[in-house]
């Protein structure tokens, strides 16, 4: 799988991961008017160093295979991590826009609301390994490993995730925090006897860092797809927010279903964050896309 790392010069953790990816291996530049691209001698892998903010990129993905002549698989975005709280952070997430106004407005961080991008099939692998890491790692005492929802642009039509460095300015300028994320790449993104699960998840409720998703992710073999956050959920009373849900929903599958044709898609509630009309009003929508809502034993059994 040929992969396109995205670093921006507008990004300073983004900076500071290029720093780090460009000292671990070998590098040789290829003509693009989108930025400096260079290719990986040692791994099937391209990285690309842009001045905007890579939230805007949109299109990039495509923009950068035409000028390669090539194929790009998959796609992975070096970024920095952003909290009111500044806790620590390190963090993994597919893209898109899944709230908002109205359907087919800009995002505050790019995108378009109901617009969600193919998430990258080894996004779980990737965070169950940097889990492993940070059991095993002191430097990464008292920070949150974690998935974060599905969340902000650009728009892009290759699987895509982001990998984070956050939340303030000490962690983004922090090497080590850098290679930490390189030596998890190598041993999940840049592993060559991955293998994809059988079938993959799609994650409903719950709050923006998702952390009973991220608990049946740790402990099951199955893949990930996109994590729709509580925020994002439809009201009983509100036939609008019904409608618009509809729309990210049937994003969330179609983009699921580009990223991995033939991988049958499960459902997982955050139950308790969801009321009971919620639950069976989204179930009945899942059922007509022909998929199956298990819950986290029901998972982790397979």
């Amino acid at each position: 799988m040929s992969t396109l790392l995205i670093a921006s010069r507008a990004d300073p953790a983004s900076m500071t991961l290029y720093d780090a990816i460009t000292c671990h291996r070998s590098w040789t530049e290829v003509q693009c008017s989108m930025g400096v691209l260079t290719k990986c001698a040692q791994i099937d892998a391209f990285l690309l160093l842009i001045d905007e903010l890579h939230v805007a990129a949109d299109g990039l993905d495509e923009e950068v295979t035409r000028q390669i002549s090539g194929k790009i698989d998959n796609v992975v975005v070096l970024s920095k991590h952003y909290s009111s709280s500044g806790r620590p952070a390190m963090t993994v997430h597919p893209i898109g826009v899944t709230s908002g106004g109205s359907i087919g407005e800009r995002g505050k961080s790019g995108g378009r609301f109901g617009t969600l991008v193919p998430p990258h099939p080894k996004m779980a692998h990737v965070i169950r390994t940097l889990l492993c890491v940070a059991d095993n790692q002191s430097k990464l005492d008292g920070f949150d490993v974690t998935l974060e929802a599905t969340h902000h642009g650009p728009l892009l039509s290759i699987p895509t995730m982001y990998v984070e460095i956050g939340s303030s300015s000490a962690e983004w300028s922090d090497h080590e925090l850098a290679e930490i994320w390189m030596d998890t790449l190598d041993r999940s993104l840049f592993e060559p006897s991955w293998r994809p699960s059988e079938r993959w998840i799609l994650c409903i409720g719950g709050g923006h860092y998702a952390p009973r998703h991220k608990d049946v992710i740790r402990r099951s073999h199955q893949d990930v797809g996109h994590i729709l956050p509580g925020y994002s959920l439809p009201s009983e009373s509100d036939v609008e927010t019904q409608e618009k849900f509809m729309v990210v929903l049937d994003s969330a599958v179609d983009s699921m279903r580009s990223s991995r044709p033939e991988t049958e898609i499960i459902g997982h509630f955050d139950r308790k964050s969801m009321n009971s009309w919620q639950r069976n009003w989204i179930s009945t929508k899942l059922s007509d896309h022909g998929i199956q809502v298990l819950r986290g034993n029901q998972i982790m059994e397979k």
